[in-house]
């Protein structure tokens, strides 16, 4: 089966071509946090790194296992987590990932992967200092 066979959205056709924030986070200063969560019965992992200073994230990378939506959805995350502007936990929810890249409901589960990664790396950043 092909991309072309099955209904994404342009967004997620987009973000999973270019996967933007994919891959391991380079060795530098500071210090890092990482969250982490999986559902292999879903057929999805996703584990966030980032560079914290005093909780804040600095940059975002993701390293993720699953279908197209997954890793569209776990790259929409790493960008909107390392958003100086703010506001990256409410843009990792699995409702609102379903609406920005509109998702079908029966992917919600590998959406709630990602939040559940989201989640766990917002907690280890906010302890770095």
């Amino acid at each position: 089966m092909t991309l072309a066979n099955t209904r994404y959205s342009v967004r997620v056709l987009e973000l999973f071509r270019a996967l933007p924030g994919a891959g391991a986070l380079p060795s530098g200063a500071g210090r890092v946090a990482t969250g982490e969560a999986m559902a292999l019965d879903r057929g999805a992992w996703v584990r966030f790194e980032a560079r914290v200073e005093y909780g804040r994230i600095l940059e975002c990378r993701f390293q993720a296992w699953g279908c197209p939506h997954t890793l569209a959805a776990a790259a929409f995350a790493a960008g909107a987590l390392a958003d100086p502007a703010g506001g990256g936990a409410a843009r990792c929810e699995s409702q609102r990932l379903a609406r920005e890249l509109d998702v079908p409901a029966g992917k919600t589960g590998r959406l709630l992967v990602v939040e559940d990664a989201a989640r766990a790396l917002l907690e280890g950043a906010a302890q770095v200092q």
